[in-house]
């Protein structure tokens, strides 16, 4: 059996250990993963305990205090100074930096493509660097945003947090800096105003899920997300330069998924139903929500009351109206807890519907056959079908793809109400 840990100074909260628990079991491989702590005096003498793993990860504050220690350190590793993983190799201690490749996969998850494009990245420090590598080795056009007193890092041009303010802008913007940062999380390091001169906001702060920087964003129209994937996949990116095997996406979406589901079940995050009109999310989400003894809401119909206007008189005004209050309704709900929310067929359509729900609760899109719901759907106050029910055809082709990306769980309700409240309630186990 492999032996891995993860070695800090202080490690009560550390998911290193249940992100590789998760990708033992998944992975179907035995493995074990400790925590290991050390004070900054026992660090300079810990090569000895280093050489009992296959492989170590690193945290703060040691990335950079183990380097000596080591054989020999990879070039992504020198360029940034800093090690976050360690491989033992017949007694030869290798360094790594995971985090451009947990960075990278948490872009490419959010569909971000940066190459060719100017991105600013907030903060000088460890996880500035990572930032900029990645972002340099995408093909993006950066700059970074530092403070007088901080360090100022060679090989990259950078500008003021006065001057980002004043007229500061470009497509993607990333927080590398601890504000927001739990217990701190109402601290922020730019304004809504500045982050609206954006169309990507991204933070490498996990904990919490919405943090300032991400709400902010999402208030100013950015798309937005927190960084708990990157977390992830930088933790997964271990496991592959430890086991010499590339990892794919589809091994790292499962664990963020379900690190996901924990983390609101423990911190009052809302549960989200979507899918197209009438396949179900409101029956079972008062069902759900009596279950769980939580608030429900239907969405279409908390908009028309926080409207005072009817659905089909929104869409009389045009679908764009009837979508703006939409994504107003949803930034009210996100900023609640505990709620379970049927949300709109459409709501998908906007990403930031997507990303206010995803940054604060669980997506779980109900999929019901349109061969199903066409018997017996009523078309009376729906005006996207006011040509008929057969045009849920088209309209479930057109959003199939967002109701699956969009979603962390996908589950079954073609079985009747009682197995889909089944369904769902085995994915929150």
């Amino acid at each position: 059996m492999n032996k891995y840990c993860v070695i800090g100074e202080k490690l009560p909260h550390t998911m290193s250990p249940q992100i590789h628990s998760m990708f033992f079991k998944s992975m179907g491989i035995e493995g074990e993963y400790d925590v290991r702590e050390f004070s900054r005096e026992e660090i300079a003498g810990a090569r000895g305990e280093l050489e009992k793993y296959d492989g170590v990860n690193v945290t703060v504050p040691y990335k950079q205090t183990v380097m000596p220690l080591l054989d020999e350190i990879s070039d992504e590793a020198r360029h940034i100074g800093a090690v976050n993983t360690i491989k033992n190799v017949g007694g030869r201690l290798i360094g790594y930096n995971t985090d451009p490749y947990g960075f990278s996969a948490m872009l490419r998850k959010n569909g971000v493509d940066v190459k060719g494009r100017k991105a600013v990245v907030l903060g000088s420090g460890g996880a500035a660097k990572s930032v900029l590598y990645a972002l340099t080795i995408m093909g993006a056009d950066v700059i970074y945003v530092r403070r007088d007193e901080d360090e100022e890092l060679s090989g990259y041009s950078h500008i003021t947090y006065p001057r980002l303010e004043k007229d500061g802008g470009g497509y993607l913007i990333v927080n590398t800096t601890p504000l927001g940062m739990y217990p701190h999380t109402e601290s922020c390091a730019v304004s809504e105003q500045a982050l609206s001169r954006f169309t990507v906001a991204a933070d490498v702060v996990y904990n919490p899920v919405m943090t300032e920087f991400v709400r902010r964003a999402l208030n100013a129209g950015c798309h937005a997300f927190s960084g708990l994937y990157m977390l992830v996949a930088q933790g997964i990116g271990s496991q592959s330069i430890w086991r010499g095997e590339e990892i794919q996406t589809q091994d790292i979406d499962p664990i963020y998924n379900a690190l996901l589901r924990d983390y609101f079940a423990e911190n009052g995050g809302n549960i989200y139903l979507t899918g197209i009109m009438s396949c179900g999310k409101s029956t079972l989400g008062k069902m759900l929500a009596k279950v769980l003894d939580r608030q429900f809401v239907d969405a279409d119909e908390y908009i028309t009351q926080t409207a005072g206007m009817s659905i089909p008189d929104m869409f009389a005004k045009g679908e764009e109206y009837f979508r703006s209050n939409e994504t107003r309704a949803m930034k009210e709900l996100a900023g609640r807890r505990n709620l379970v929310v049927a949300a709109g067929g459409g709501a998908v359509t906007k990403q930031i519907n997507c990303d206010l729900m995803r940054s604060s609760g669980i997506v779980i899109y109900v999929n019901r056959s349109v061969e199903n719901i066409v018997k017996d759907v009523d078309c009376s106050g729906r005006p996207l079908l006011s040509g008929g029910a057969d045009r849920l055809y088209s309209i479930f082709a057109a959003r199939k793809a967002m109701y699956e990306e969009s979603a962390h769980f996908i589950v079954d309700n073609n079985g009747g109400a009682e197995q889909g409240l089944e369904n769902i309630l085995e994915i929150l186990k």
